[in-house]
This record gives C-alpha cells, sequence and structure tokens, in this order.
C-alpha cells in the first residue's frame, strides 16, 4: 500500500494542482457538457476538413472528420462525418480510403515499438506484447484464427507483417480498446481485401461500421466480455472495509478528482480504495488531486496490484465506481461484478447506450451531477436492493459465451467469402493482456506462433 496519510503540499504546487483541475473540466464542460460548445467544435472540424479538401483532397481530411465524430455528443454531427467517409469511399473506393488512413497511421509508429514488436514475433514469445493470439491454427484446406487486442497495435500489425500472406492463411479479429471508431488505427483495416471481424458492443461503433459495407464485419462483444471467472469471485469471510474501489489507470479520463471534490462536500465518513498506474499522470498528481479537496485521509492508494490482489480488494468493497464519461468497454466493471461487487456508473457514458449488464441485479447508474447524493445515500441503496452481480454476470456475459458468438459469425463469414475456417478455437481471456482460459493451448499453438515468423514483411 502506498500512504494513505495527509501531507502538506506547497502553496504553489497547491496552485499548479488547481489550474490541472480547472483545465480538465473545462475540457470535458466543451467535449461532453455544453451544447453550443460542442457545435463550435464541430464547425470547427467541419471548416478545418474543408480547407484541406480544397488545397488537398477529401480523403487527406478523413481524419478530422474522424475527430469531429469522437469528440461531439450529437448523433447528427457523427451522422455528417459518417456522410463524408462513404462519400469518398463511393468515389474512390473503400481499398483507396483505407489506404489512406494506413499511411496516416503508419506515420505515428514509433520505430522503437515497431523493433519490439518485431521481435516478439521473431523470438515467438509475447507476440506483440501479448496483443495477439492464435484461437485456431491453419489446418489443411482450412484458415486458422487469429485476435489483436488494442487499437494502437492495429498499425504494427499490418507494418511488420506482409497481409496478404497473412490473410491467405488466418481470419483476423482486432478488439478495440476505446470508442470511436472512426478512427484511422481501425479504418486502416479497409485497405485489406480479406474479412476482418471487429469486436463493436458499443450501437453507435457497430452501426457505423456496418455502414461502411466494407471487409469489416462488426460483432456484438467487447474487451469486456473476456474476464477471467477464476480469478475474479467472491472471498467468504472477508470484511468490508471500504465503501467505494476504484480501479483505474491513473488518467484525466478517470476522472479521479470528481470522487475527491464530492467527498469534500460530505459530512460523513467513508474509507475509500483507489487502484492504478501510471497512465499520462502518476500517483503522486492524483495524491495532491485528493490532498487539494482535503480527502486524502480517506483514501488507500495502490499501484500496479496483481489481478489476485485486486480481487481481494473488490472483496473487501461495498461497491464499485467508474467515474469516466467516455472510454472503451470497462474491464474492471465485470471483472467487480464476477467478484460480486455491485457496480455503478455514470449516466451517459460514452453514447448513453444503456447497458444491459448494469440493471438492478448488477449495479446502476449514476447521474454526474449527483455523486455527493450518492455517496450520501450508498448504505441506504445498499441495504435496500438485492443485488445479485456474479450470478447475472455469469448467465449473460462469459468468455465461453463469447467464444460461441465468434463461432456463429465466423460461420456467416464462411458462407459469405466462400472460404473454410478452423472454427474449433481455444477460449481466450483479458489478464489484461491475451492469454488463454486453458493453460495447455498454448502448448498445442507453439509452433503455429513460431511459424509466424514467416509472415513477417523482409
Amino acid at each position: 500500500m502506498i500512504g494513505s496519510q495527509t501531507s502538506a503540499w506547497s502553496a504553489p504546487r497547491r496552485v499548479r494542482t488547481g489550474f490541472r483541475i480547472n483545465i480538465m473540466k473545462l475540457k470535458e464542460y466543451v467535449r461532453f457538457d455544453s451544447g453550443l460548445l460542442s457545435i463550435l467544435l464541430s464547425a470547427y472540424y467541419l471548416l478545418k476538413y474543408m480547407c484541406i479538401k480544397v488545397c488537398k483532397n477529401d480523403i487527406s481530411g478523413l481524419t478530422v472528420m474522424g475527430s469531429m465524430f469522437r469528440h461531439t455528443k450529437f448523433d447528427r454531427v457523427r451522422e455528417m462525418a459518417t456522410h463524408y467517409l462513404l462519400k469518398a469511399i463511393a468515389v474512390h473506393g473503400v481499398v483507396r480510403v483505407g489506404g489512406e488512413f494506413r499511411q496516416g497511421a503508419a506515420r505515428t509508429i514509433s520505430e522503437k515499438n515497431e523493433d519490439k514488436m518485431r521481435h516478439s514475433i521473431e523470438s515467438g514469445h509475447r507476440l506483440l506484447h501479448n496483443r495477439l493470439l492464435i484461437l485456431s491454427s491453419p489446418v489443411e484446406g482450412a484458415k486458422g484464427v487469429l485476435i489483436v487486442k488494442f487499437t494502437e497495435s492495429f498499425k504494427y500489425v499490418l507494418r511488420i507483417f506482409d497481409m496478404k500472406s497473412l490473410c491467405e492463411d488466418y481470419v483476423i479479429i482486432v478488439e478495440p480498446s476505446a470508442s470511436g471508431y472512426f478512427d484511422e488505427d481501425i479504418l486502416q483495416l479497409l485497405s485489406l481485401e480479406e474479412p476482418v471481424l471487429i469486436q463493436a458492443l458499443e450501437p453507435v461503433d457497430y452501426d457505423f461500421i456496418s455502414k461502411l459495407q466494407s471487409n469489416l464485419i462488426p460483432i456484438r462483444i467487447g474487451a469486456n466480455h473476456w474476464v477471467d471467472d477464476r480469478v475474479f469471485y467472491p472471498i467468504d469471510g472477508v470484511d468490508k472495509i471500504y465503501d467505494v474501489v476504484m480501479v483505474a489507470i491513473w488518467a484525466d479520463v478517470k476522472r479521479h478528482y470528481h470522487l475527491f471534490e464530492a467527498l469534500s462536500k460530505i459530512d460523513k465518513e467513508m474509507r475509500i480504495a483507489l487502484v492504478g498506474a501510471p497512465w499520462g499522470k502518476t500517483i503522486e498528481q492524483i495524491k495532491e488531486e485528493a490532498d487539494y479537496y482535503g480527502v486524502l485521509h480517506r483514501i488507500d492508494f495502490f499501484e500496479r496490484l496483481p489481478q489476485a490482489d485486486i480481487n481481494i480488494l473488490l472483496n473487501q468493497s461495498k461497491c464499485f465506481l467508474l467515474l469516466s464519461k467516455k472510454e472503451g468497454p470497462n474491464k474492471a466493471i465485470i471483472e467487480a461484478m464476477y467478484a460480486d461487487v455491485p457496480v455503478f456508473i455514470l449516466e451517459g457514458f460514452n453514447y448513453g447506450f444503456p447497458y444491459p449488464y448494469i440493471n438492478q441485479s448488477t449495479g446502476g447508474f449514476i447521474n454526474p451531477r449527483d455523486l455527493r447524493k450518492f455517496l450520501l445515500d450508498l448504505d441506504e441503496v445498499l441495504k435496500n436492493s438485492t443485488f445479485a452481480p456474479r450470478e447475472w454476470i455469469q448467465a449473460h456475459v462469459s468468455a465461453q459465451a463469447s467464444t460461441r458468438e465468434l463461432i456463429d459469425q465466423l460461420n456467416l463469414v464462411e458462407r459469405e467469402y466462400r472460404i473454410k475456417i478452423n472454427k474449433d478455437l481455444f477460449i481466450k481471456i483479458n489478464t489484461p493482456e491475451l492469454d488463454y482460459y486453458d493453460k495447455q493451448a498454448w502448448g498445442a499453438v507453439k509452433l503455429s506462433m513460431t511459424d509466424l515468423k514467416g509472415y513477417l514483411r523482409h
């Protein structure tokens, strides 16, 4: 544990912390809260696109349309951005448009990371740092299946592999890490002529990919569908010593300050557990924010915990909070449910889709303006509810069920593309990187993993 005691920051440090928090609030207000400013931001992106279109071409400006798609709160604006993409596809063809996105994504590649990714394939160990996994090997007359996790990994796959050769022997599944699929790291996959399955839990992203009528085939599952139910489970006899637990990287998007601000406005004694890892911010910066609001003494901080220890903390907590307004399919909330801990997230999270796995059995939604009231009423909420998160989530969201959904989709791909696929898939889990549910699978695919180096570009 990293200490929970209060400390006296210098005045300049407090000023810097307050300034940083206010900047975060301003960005959130523009992106999520102010309709007028969101429209003005969209107008800026549209004007920028028009200027690029005149000076260069409409394809070059599509990344700007992607920014508009991801940063607006309005469906009509996203529809406008999609219209310009579809128009470019109609004029230039899907493969050429995908090629433009591919070139743009390539410009953001780190040579150092590229060398590391290539070496991981050449060594046959920790492929793409455990972000690539073979679900089934090619067999005579049938393609194998491999999956790539994390949006930023996609460009490295296209960069280091001979994709034509790889796609002759494998069907690729991609697992994006963030919502907002009008993204060049995702749309570069349009440059491939072979089918690519893309996990798309959010209806907005699912519909966006569907409208492209391309080689990208959306499937209604997400990165949080692959929790290991043997790692996250209820532990008998564990005392509930924390009122709230958050498992979230140290990043602006996680909005820890929102919890600190709400805690500062209530007299009720509460204990909070925060679990995280550096991701743009450090634990010291998070502690500074807690101290700025005068609540540092109420919080225990934990960093880089193994998953088994996270499960213990979940079991020691009355509820789990997710305070992000926008990110990808959050895995920690499903882990908490498997530990039989109710989960509460903000209304309007991502696109505002009322996730079926947030319900009367598993938790609920919080009005973003009412977090203080929620904390005050927490004991009553928990006492007067009949939560059974693990029972519900096991029945509806599991790695096993998601694998069956993949197989169903692969059956459709076989018929549409007239190909044969080895659908004897190993079940994968996110731990948080890719792993097999059955550890014996590593031995079964070892030869195929070694053979992957034969698909590398020279």
